[in-house]
């Protein structure tokens, strides 16, 4: 037991407790990443694609990693960006393209984002936005609710891929009134859905309103509008 009140025989100051605790950047794991990263980034100056194939979960969530970790520390090469698609089902293919990317931190929009704008015709749709609005079986609702909710889902896509983040199809089964898309923001994925928000009401104005719901549930951000 360490007594406070002690002082050392000769006068001097006791000396200090020392922090043993090893500096992350230090440990056998952080280590092993930076040599794997800056292998990563000479091979890919080197060969122009790396292409992992087969690998297992492990290898898929480690190179997704480094991938990260040489990102966040600068050392991608300047005026270039690694980017990794899917390749050959579980299988990646990272590679160099020119420029930053839409989602870098120097170009990432500010805290509130802005509004996002809503398009007043339903052209050029997204992929996933588009499916949503053939099946008969989503977004059943009076054909002007069911517009402006694929203008909102077109809307929210859009703005989704200009900062640089990837909307795909949602798998869990939705309500026949609702419609929805998945964002993907640094390998989360968030389900955005658009539907009717009183069912029964016969105020035309209370059966007009639409919500939009961000079914995250992790944040003490709002998730309903």
């Amino acid at each position: 037991m360490i007594d406070d009140d002690s002082a050392v025989a000769d006068g001097s100051e006791p000396a200090a407790l020392t922090n043993t605790r090893t500096p992350y950047s230090e440990r056998p794991v952080a280590r092993a990443r930076r040599a794997k990263a800056h292998e990563l980034i000479e091979w890919l100056v080197a060969e122009g694609r790396v292409r992992i194939t087969d690998p297992d979960d492990d290898e898929v969530t480690e190179w997704r990693r480094v991938v990260n970790y040489a990102k966040w520390q600068g050392l991608e090469p300047a005026g270039e960006r690694i980017e990794k698609v899917p390749y050959g089902g579980p299988g990646l293919e990272l590679f160099l393209a020119d420029g930053l990317h839409p989602n870098a931190r120097s170009q990432r929009p500010k805290e509130n984002g802005g509004p996002v704008s809503v398009p007043s015709r339903r052209g050029n749709l997204h992929p996933i936005v588009t499916a949503d609005k053939d099946d008969e079986h989503q977004l059943v609702m009076l054909s002007g609710l069911r517009r402006r909710s694929i203008l909102l889902l077109q809307g929210l896509s859009a703005e989704a891929v200009r900062r640089g983040y990837e909307v795909r199809k949602v798998h869990s089964c939705f309500h026949s009134r609702e419609g929805g898309v998945g964002i993907v923001v640094d390998g989360l994925a968030y389900t955005v859905n658009v539907r009717q928000k009183f069912l029964q009401s016969t105020d035309p104005d209370r059966s007009a309103r639409l919500v939009v719901e961000l079914t995250h549930g992790l944040t003490g951000r709002p998730g309903c509008w």
